[in-house]
């Protein structure tokens, strides 16, 4: 009995080591090329997605690796399978296998593997007859031809392959018509053995609703997972599609890569439950925008396994993707339920079995074809850490913590990470002879040696080009400074065709742009940039045309832009950071072409300049003043030295606005909290009377003349912001200079006389053209409350550059003159020659 057991330890011993050396190959591979990505500059790092594509980083395959192990180790494992008579049944050099059942599905059809949707003899048939629709033994729906053309609401796509089936549908390599970009579509089966007419029909159109997830405020954020692009229902077929872009959903799942490679070492499945739990706790606590427009706080995956979990390897080793939501994936299934995803609890509790399988290297006993079990000792590997045992066993539910959320596992998982990850991660099975982890060890540290000889003679390599290429770059950038394009026909390589772009309906762009009478009388600059684009000769058609289309809001401008339903749009770049910061410089690019700001001003009278507010408050104000405005603890400007006036706050009815005013003066989430009850309309206790709410909120132009009334008619000292290419010129209104902190205040406006900042005594109505905007202090960012506007636009170099083509035309003299007199600043002022 003892000499069993001693067998079966070393064979387990054998098997594990193999794995786990196997598995360091690739991670050794992966790696180099990791370290070598790390000393390029974090700026330029969003081509490194297009490197990956070109490098076509696969699976390591059991048979090109299991022969390379180090001479002595080889060795060893021939003697050990020589000398030792292990178990028959399990041979050194073969990994164990994920051993799963075939899983009985649409049980009412007669298919010889129990799946009709991955049976051979559906491919068959549709090979011996291209136009047969069912499987000549089971009579289950065939495969998709090649070619099939599937129409959907937002693009008509053409199957190009079957991949193979996963969970509940097929997957298919095909294209999108419209630009021949790759797409994964996956088809459900509603069959009429099933579902009649009036139940397909209503499962039809709850895949329509639930096909997809987006974020309930429009960002858009890669947490690793999967969701669909498009869910496509026919009326008259069986079938429904979801497709997604790109090619990752394509990728093997862990169930299919488990049985290429083996079970994975703790540091792997530590990689593993770092990343699913990051992603879960995404899931779990945002909140979600349906296909039917419904809101959702949180998504349960609820169908959570090694066949729903995409394993996607990249320069860092390995990312893992979730895919196949039980919000869509359970829909297609004969007995509809949604008990599947009712918890967190469930998606943690899936997870942990996940890491047990993986650290197993399969989910069923081979001998006994039955499940293995967490809580039967013999059916954990050996080798395996007891934090990490404890940890997988909590994650289940069968140790002594339990998590509440997939936050506090995270958390948990991370303050574990020092105390079992020692060295490489690896851990040494038993029954290996003390001599052979000696020589491996040493090995390991004169490969690590060369190792890093090389890397650093190749990061010296790099760095030296990425040097010279910078200052190349950067030679030609000053250059560009220096010597603007003239006019607009001096540009070349404007894309030929019609694009559109957009921006915020309210914002700077769409009032400069469409507002008469800024560029001359009677005309908009919109008018005057499409003249100046048309060919000189009338009857010629024109080459390029540029229409705009605005959104409610930047981030939906911008959103627009990467779902490609828009070229390019124009916005602040604050507002640009804040929703998109993660994004810029690997899918959006930039250009800047004007500088704009916020000033925040209040009544003006040169006659009663006196007791001003202006001249009371010293012409300034700080961002803490301000903070106590805007959040109600202020009522009189007596408290803040001014004179005996009730505070009346106005703000302007822009979303571009008040969003950087939030950011930038308000900052903490309380004092916006509460700003935005200020904003609340209160009622008296009968419902019926209905108070003003403390701030108002107007068109920049209303706010200027209110402002002024309020002082003259009522006696009421009134402060409001907006944006310097609206308020410049107006002088009804004093333009404070704003100070953060410990600064110095700065000044929007100075006097061109000698370029100093204008005073309460400067008469900003009759002597209109002795000021102008500090231009300093915009382009420099000294003024606590400039930004600069610009392109924004997609890097994909599949694209024609149109964004970058438009900002060129706006930083052209002849277009920098014209925002000039729009009230922008631009980046060059001289005048076109």
């Amino acid at each position: 009995m003892s000499k069993d057991i001693g067998k079966k330890l070393a064979q387990e011993a054998g098997s594990r080591e193999l794995s786990r050396i196997i598995m360091r190959g690739s991670s050794i591979k992966l790696g180099m090329k990791n370290r070598l990505f790390r000393f390029v500059p974090a700026r330029f790092q969003w081509v490194i997605p297009f490197i990956q594509q070109n490098l076509k980083i696969e699976p390591p395959k059991l048979s090109a690796l299991k022969f390379q192990l180090p001479g002595r180790l080889r060795q060893n494992q021939d003697l050990a399978k020589n000398s030792q008579q292990l178990a028959p049944e399990i041979e050194i050099g073969t990994l164990p296998e994920v051993f799963q059942p075939v899983q009985p599905l649409y049980l009412k059809y007669d298919c010889a593997r129990g799946n009709p949707l991955s049976c051979e003899e559906a491919q068959q048939t549709l090979e011996a007859n291209p136009q047969a629709k069912y499987c000549r033994q089971c009579g289950f729906p065939v495969p998709l031809a090649p070619e099939t053309k599937i129409r959907g609401d937002r693009a008509t796509y053409q199957i190009e392959r079957l991949l193979r089936h996963r969970g509940m549908g097929r997957l298919y390599a095909a294209i999108q018509l419209s630009d021949r970009q790759p797409v994964i579509l996956k088809e459900y089966i509603l069959p009429h053995r099933y579902f009649n007419s009036e139940e397909i029909r209503q499962r039809k159109d709850l895949f329509r609703l639930v096909g997809g997830i987006n974020l309930a405020d429009g960002r858009i954020q890669d947490q690793r997972l999967i969701s669909p692009w498009e869910a496509v229902a026919p009326l008259r077929e069986e079938r429904c599609y979801l497709v997604t872009k790109g090619q990752i959903d394509a990728f093997p799942n862990l169930s299919s890569y488990l049985l290429e490679t083996g079970a994975f070492t703790n540091a792997q499945v530590r990689q593993v439950l770092d990343q699913v739990l990051q992603s879960l706790e995404f899931l779990h606590e945002q909140k979600f925008r349906l296909r039917s427009g419904a809101l959702k706080q949180g998504i349960i995956h609820g169908n959570l396994s090694l066949d729903s979990l995409i394993f996607v390897p990249n320069t860092q080793g390995f990312f893992i993707y979730l895919c196949d939501l039980a919000l869509w994936e359970n829909f297609g299934k004969p007995i509809l339920s949604d008990s599947a995803y009712s918890s967190p609890g469930q998606d943690l509790k899936a997870l942990g079995y996940v890491a047990f399988y993986l650290l197993a290297g399969r989910t069923f006993n081979p001998q006994t074809e039955q499940e293995i079990d967490p809580r039967v000792e013999d059916d954990w590997p050996l080798g395996v850490h007891p934090a990490l045992k404890d940890f997988i066993l909590n994650l289940i539910g069968l140790g002594t913590q339990k998590f509440e959320t997939a936050q506090v596992a995270r958390q948990t998982l991370l303050k574990l990470s020092g105390e079992w990850w020692i060295g490489d991660g690896s851990v040494i099975p038993l029954g290996v002879p003390e001599t052979i982890i000696l020589e491996t060890v040493e090995k390991k540290r004169r490969l690590r040696r060369r190792l890093l000889a090389f890397l650093l003679g190749t990061a010296g390599l790099i760095l030296l080009a990425l040097l010279i290429w910078w200052a190349m770059v950067s030679r030609q950038q000053k250059a560009v400074a220096k010597d603007p394009v003239c006019c607009i026909d001096k540009l070349a390589g404007i894309p030929l065709g019609n694009f559109t772009y957009t921006a915020s309906v309210n914002g700077t762009w769409s009032f400069l742009l469409q507002q008469p009478n800024l560029i001359a009388p009677g005309r908009t600059l919109e008018q005057d940039l499409q003249q100046r684009l048309q060919p000189e000769d009338p009857a010629e058609p024109p080459k390029y045309t540029f229409r705009y289309l605005p959104e409610p809001s930047s981030n939906e401008a911008i959103a627009k832009v990467l779902s490609g339903e828009t070229d390019f749009a124009i916005t602040n770049l604050l507002n640009a950071r804040t929703a998109y910061d993660n994004l810029i410089h690997t899918q959006i690019g930039y250009r800047e072409f004007a500088y704009d700001g916020i000033v925040v001003f209040v009544p003006f009278s040169y006659s009663r300049r006196e007791n001003g507010l202006p001249q009371r408050l010293n012409g300034s104000i700080t961002f803490d003043q301000l903070r106590q405005l805007y959040t109600g603890k202020i009522r009189n400007w007596q408290e803040l030295g001014g004179p005996n006036l009730p505070v009346k706050l106005y703000i302007p009815n822009e979303e571009e606005a008040l969003r950087i005013f939030e950011q930038r003066v308000l900052k903490d989430e309380r004092a916006i909290a509460e700003f935005h009850n200020l904003l609340k309309t209160p009622t008296t206790a009968n419902t019926l009377v209905r108070i003003p709410a403390p701030i108002t909120p107007l068109s920049t132009f209303s706010m200027l003349r209110t402002v002024i009334r309020d002082f003259e008619d009522r006696n009421i000292g009134s402060i409001g912001f907006g944006t310097l290419s609206k308020v410049f010129g107006q002088c009804s209104v004093y333009p404070l200079a704003l100070s953060e902190g410990n600064k110095s205040p700065v000044s929007p406006l100075v006097r061109n006389l000698d370029n100093q900042p204008i005073s309460p005594l400067t008469d900003l109505c009759n002597n209109k053209g002795s000021y102008s905007p500090n231009v300093t202090a915009f382009s420099q960012n000294h003024y606590p409350l400039a930004y600069p506007l610009v392109v924004i636009y997609p890097r994909d170099n599949r694209l024609p550059s149109v964004g970058e083509k438009f900002a060129e035309i706006l930083t052209t003299l002849e277009v920098q003159n014209l925002l000039d007199r729009t009230g922008l600043i631009p980046i060059y002022r001289q005048s076109p020659p």
